[in-house]
Order: C-alpha cells, then structure tokens, then sequence
C-alpha cells in the first residue's frame, strides 16, 4: 500500500533534508502554464498524479545536500517538478535541491472567477479581485483574515464574500499525495534508475540526453555537478554550453557516437572520466578561436551549436589544438557553411553522427568530406542573392550577414563604435537598425513587414540610432553618415548610389543590398581557405589574412615608431616589431602587417613614412626596416629568413613581413639585460624563462645553440 503524505508535511520534510534529489536527476523545466495547471488542479481538487520515493540504505550523490551516511535516504524520482513549484510557491525561494532556469512566484488568484494568471499589469493593478497566490500561501487563511480589517474598504468588500474560495485555495497545504517507494534492498541503482526514466517519459518529456545524463551519474555520481561547473566556466566566456550539447560531445569522443544508446550505455566510467579531461581543454581553446577569429561572441551568434561538435571532438582527439593553421582555417570556414546551409536541419541526429564520425576516424584533415556531404545536400555551397529575398533575421543566412560586418570592421554610424570588440571577443553591437524606417516606407505605400523587416534593410548599430533618424529618409540621413564616418556604409555592403536611398527606390535598393551581401559573404567564406599555391605576397592574400584577424601565424602592429597616442617616434615600438619577429622566427613562422589596427582596420604608414626625414616614402621605410632587422638578427638571418612586401588596401599602404622559420635559435640582445628568447604563444609572443628555453631549443632545433 501506498504511503500518503500532505502537502505541507512534504514540504516540511524537505526543509529538514529528508527528502533528498538523486544527482541524476535532470533539473527544473517546467514552464509558466504547468505551474498554473497544478495549482488550478489541486484547487479544484483534481488528481495531480503520485509521488515515487527511492529509499536507500547505502550513501548516494544527491544534489545540495549529503546523504545520510547512518540509516535510511529519502531520494525523490518521480515529482520534483511538482514539489519545486509548490515549495516556492509556499516559502518564496527554491528548495535546496534546485537546479534550473526560471521559477515562478508571481502566479495571482482571482476571487470572483476563481481563475489563475501570472501578473498582468493591465489587467490587475488596483483591481482587488486578484490576490497573488505567494503571497497568500506564505502568511496562509488566518494570518490572512484577521488582515482584512487593515485593507482598503473597496478590497475588503470584495474579499470577505469570497472568503470560502480562499480556505479553499489555502487547502492546497492540505492537499494528500500517495507516494510509492522502492528500495535499494530490492532494485540495483542502474535499476532504480530504469524505473526512473520510465516514469517520467509520462510527464515532461525526457530527452535523450535527460537520458543519458541519468545513465552517467549512475556510474560516476558527480558528473552532473562536474558538467555544471564547467558550462558556468566557458559561461564567463559567452559560451554556456547545456548540458546536452557537453553530453553528446562526450559521448562522440569517447565512442565515436552521439546517438547516446548502444555502445555509450555500455562505455565504463573510467572512459566517459578520461573522455571528459581531454574534452574540457578542446572546447575552451574551440571557445577561443571562436572569439578572437571567427568573431562569434556567444552561441546567441550561430544559428544552432550543434555545428561545433565535430570540431570539438576533432579537437579533444588531437590533444586540444587544431594540429596547424590550415586546419584550423578549414574547419571554421566548414563551421559557417554548415550554419549557413543549414546542415543539422532535419534529420540532424543522422547527420550529426555521420559528421562525428568523419572525425573520429583518424584522418588528420576530415573537412573536404565535411564539405562534400553540404555540397551533396545542397548542390552548391556559394550564396546568391536569390538566397537573402525571403531571409529574417533569425535566419542562418542573417546569422552570417551580422558575422560578415564584424569582420569588415563595422562601426557604428552614428558613434564610430566598432559593433565588434577583437581584443575582448565581445560584440557591442546588438542593435539591428532599420535602413529605411517603417514609418517613411508606410508613407511611401510600403506595408509588407516582410519586405520592412528583411534582412537586406537590417543594419549593426551598438545603439538605437537617434530619434530623427528613425523618422527620417536615407536619402536625408545616409550622405551625413557617409561624410561623418566614412567607410561605415561600405563595411556592411549598402549601396552607395544616392538613387537608392529615396524610398520610392526601397524595393530596387534591397534587390542591390542583397546581391552586395551576398558577395560580402561568399568573400568571406573564400577568405579561411586562399587556394592552393596562392601567393602569399599578394594584395588578395593579404586581404585574406586581415578578413581572418589576428592568430599565432598573425600579428598586427598599428606602426613601425609613431606613437599614434603620444604623437611621436618611439623605439619601443620599433623593439615591439623585433620581439613579433623573433617569435615567428623560433616558432612555425608567421606574417606581420604593419600599418594595420588590432582590429583589423587598415591604418596606413603615413605617419611612420613622416618620421623618416631622410626618404619619408616606402624606400626609406623599407630601408630603415631592413636596418633594423639586420641589427637584431644579422644580416644572413634578415636575408634568408624575412620577406617584405608593400600594399595598398583601401587607399593606405600597408607593410608585410612574411617570417619563415628560422633554422637556428634567435636570441634578442636588450640593452643592459641578459639576450632574451622569444617565442609565439597563441596570439601572443613572450620571453621564454632560461629553464623553459633550455628545454625547448633542442626539441624546435636539435642541437641548441
């Protein structure tokens, strides 16, 4: 026989820590309608379903609380959702064990109709009908009663008839489940656990990861918590990945599989253990690259996450780093085209397993077939204007579009603000401005809010544009933009025929916006992979490599020697420069531009062409460059190992330093100190201590010094 326990008892015997949550428990997920049913329900006295105890003798993970170590444990398998609505419906805070997103406390009661609603404000200020449901429950019908003399004539008038409905809904304390129990004398933990999933595929519905997380903590009881920690880390860095997409990462590195049945329900959890240390590093280096040079802040930026658990395992199989850069480019371009044709739409489970499986198969370069099965799915991989004509801005396509304009360089039209922050991998720029304001379009005739609302009238502001330019033309206010901040319009591809701007030109000016966005995209897709054997002293390479930003084979210097903040030659700048180069000589090599802004901005080398007062021009720039370098490395290592080209991108020259590995160690002699030896680490260069030097040289070079 079923035991049978009021409401308030369990509540009770929550707050003494009797009953407890198992660790594979999965967290709170109800929503705003499932809380007013249960209460609605239990006011009306209507079944609400039963309750499933497990009590167990042998000490178990449980969540926010430890399990008795003497006696017996009281661990809840089926009605957490209930008891975390009604506890904090009662007490006005969770329960201990709570693990989830969003509670629910302002659920109101209304006497006269007896309905349930969470606060409207229209609906319920000043009108004392409705009372909040916390509120009353917290203080209960008593407290409540001898209140009613302190209320206002109008609110007391309109509760003392009703006071039946309130004792009844302040019976829900009194309110009486059956609850079953199970014992560990006669069900095993992965039984438990069974019986577990089977009651609860009746309520929300469990996901397979739910599933599979319950499966895990079965073996290894704190990886819940562990799982949890880890999410809230890479959530410091944008990036709070749940915890299906951490479960199906696991699960594809250590069994090949994200299907999470078969051959992972069988996975010891020594395995899933060692899966998960080498996991961690790949996905925060993955986060990394994400940020500093794909240029996408947060998941918000990528039309679904699942596109990143291929690279993810790819990286935990290779120790936590893409092997080289080639690689490295290739699966961030293969990452866009799988967002921007949609790939894991559909059958995405099929096909995310056929992708893991590319790279879990121990081909050290998988992306050409990454890319062959998209071409296979969609025909072609280049976008076409065709493809932005019916395209939101939740679409993949838009998705893509915003990406596009942060490595452009977008600013801001009215404030010059970047919408992308490089150094800190932050996006400023939220605010999708409209071209041509509805109200001047609704003026012209125009009330297609499909066509208002496209992606090709969206721009990237950090903030509202001002008020009169919400109400006014393009043709009124784009010229001012284009004199004010100049290269703004060109940044995220508007047209800049004057013609377009009129609003009676509204639908031509889409048509040409979504032929220029498209061609922004295709280039940008282009950018991650020049084709083989391009010159990489070419001014299309180089325009490559900006679109890219900065990595461990890339560094951007504003200058040679100006101080562009003090506004005069400074030879710390020009030691800066020899450190990058040492760097890339001790390293894999690199490339260095000069005259380019840590954000990619083309600069230009007036300025340092200025200081030069013998050959203010590019020969006496190239020439005291040369003199430098053969001051720091000599001049058989300035000749054999160093290459500099001059370009010129949007009208300003720019410098580049192409740096091939050096044969021999280069040390760097600073004045009064000790020679030091520099090396690329990441997208930074820094002096390796003696000790680390010793042990390095010989590994990168074979025989030291």
């Amino acid at each position: 026989m079923p035991d049978t326990r009021q409401v308030h008892e369990l509540l009770a015997q929550i707050d003494r820590g009797e009953i407890l949550l198992p660790e594979f428990q999965r967290g709170y997920v109800w929503r705003r309608d499932q809380v007013r049913g249960l209460v609605q329900s239990m006011y009306r006295r209507h079944p609400t379903g039963h309750l499933l105890i497990w009590k167990t003798y042998k000490p178990s993970k449980v969540r926010g609380a430890e399990a008795s170590e003497e006696g017996s444990s009281l661990l809840l398998l089926d009605g957490q959702q209930r008891l975390t609505s009604l506890y904090t419906l009662f007490e006005g805070k969770p329960p201990p064990f709570y693990e989830g997103e969003s509670l629910f406390f302002d659920l109101h009661f209304n006497v006269q109709t007896e309905e349930f609603r969470f606060y409207q404000k229209s609906q319920m200020l000043n009108n004392p009908a409705w009372i909040s449901v916390h509120d009353f429950l917290r203080q209960g019908l008593g407290t409540f009663v001898s209140s009613l003399h302190t209320m206002e004539q109008e609110q007391r008038e309109t509760l003392e008839p009703n006071l039946a409905r309130l004792a009844d809904l302040d019976g829900i304390r009194n309110y009486t489940y059956a609850v079953d129990h199970v014992s560990d004398e006669d069900y095993t933990v992965d039984e438990v656990v069974g019986i577990f999933n089977r009651v609860n595929s009746a309520g929300t519905p469990l996901t397979k990861a739910d599933l599979a997380i319950a499966h895990i903590c079965s073996l290894w009881p704190e990886a819940r918590g562990e799982l949890r920690a880890f999410s809230a880390k890479l959530g410091d860095n944008g990036f709070p990945f749940d915890l299906d997409f951490l479960v199906r990462c696991l699960a594809g590195l250590a069994t090949g599989s994200v299907l999470l049945e078969g051959s992972f329900l069988r996975t010891p959890a020594e395995t899933l253990q060692k899966g998960w240390s080498r996991l961690q590093p790949a996905l925060e280096h993955l986060v990394g690259v994400l940020r500093h040079e794909a240029l996408v802040s947060s998941p918000r930026d990528l039309p679904t996450t699942t596109m990143l658990i291929p690279a993810t395992v790819y990286l935990a199989r290779q120790g936590g780093r893409f092997p080289n850069e080639t690689i490295r480019r290739r699966f961030i371009r293969w990452m866009f085209l799988a967002a921007l044709w949609s790939r894991y739409s559909g059958s995405a489970e099929t096909k995310l397993q056929q992708d893991v499986a590319l790279v879990a198969g121990g081909d050290p370069d998988p992306v050409p077939e990454l890319e062959a099965a998209i071409l296979r799915e969609r025909g072609r991989v280049v976008l076409e204007e065709g493809d932005l004509d019916r395209a939101t801005v939740s679409s993949a396509v838009a998705y893509l579009v915003r990406v596009v304009a942060r490595h452009r360089n977008a600013r801001d039209w009215f404030t010059g603000v970047h919408v992308y922050d490089r150094a800190t991998g932050q996006s400023a720029g939220g605010e999708r401005h409209h071209v041509f304001p509805r109200k001047i379009l609704e003026e012209a005739g125009m009330t297609d809010s499909r066509r208002i609302n496209a992606v090709a009238n969206r721009v990237l502001l950090t903030r509202k544009a001002p008020l009169e330019v919400r109400k006014s033309s393009p043709a009124d206010y784009l010229p001012l933009v284009d004199k004010t901040q100049p290269g703004t319009l060109r940044a995220q591809s508007v047209p800049l025929d004057p013609d377009l701007w009129k609003p009676e030109n509204f639908l031509d000016f889409l048509a040409a916006r979504r032929g220029l966005l498209a061609e922004a995209a295709n280039e940008f897709i282009a950018s991650w992979l020049p084709p083989e054997g391009a010159d990489r002293h070419s001014e299309q390479y180089v325009r490559d490599l900006i679109a890219g930003g900065e990595s461990d084979a890339l560094e951007f210097k504003s200058s040679l020697r100006w101080d562009l903040k003090e506004q005069h030659v400074n030879k710390v700048i020009e030691a800066m420069t020899i450190k990058t180069v040492a760097g890339f000589l001790n390293g894999d090599g690199g490339t260095l531009l000069i005259g380019v802004g840590d954000d990619g901005e083309p600069l230009g080398l007036r300025r340092d062409f200025e200081s030069l007062s013998r050959k203010p021009d590019r020969d006496g720039f190239e020439l005291h460059l040369q003199q430098i370098f053969v001051r720091a490395f000599g001049e058989a290592t300035a000749s054999s190992f160093l290459v500099v080209n001059f370009h010129q991108i949007d009208a300003r020259d720019i410098c580049q330093v192409t740096v091939e590995p050096s044969d021999h160690p280069v040390y760097v002699e600073q004045k009064g100190q000790q020679a030091a030896f520099w090396l690329r680490v990441g997208n930074a260069t820094r002096s390796l201590p003696i000790d680390e030097a010793v042990r390095f040289v010989p590994k990168r070079f074979g025989g030291g010094r």
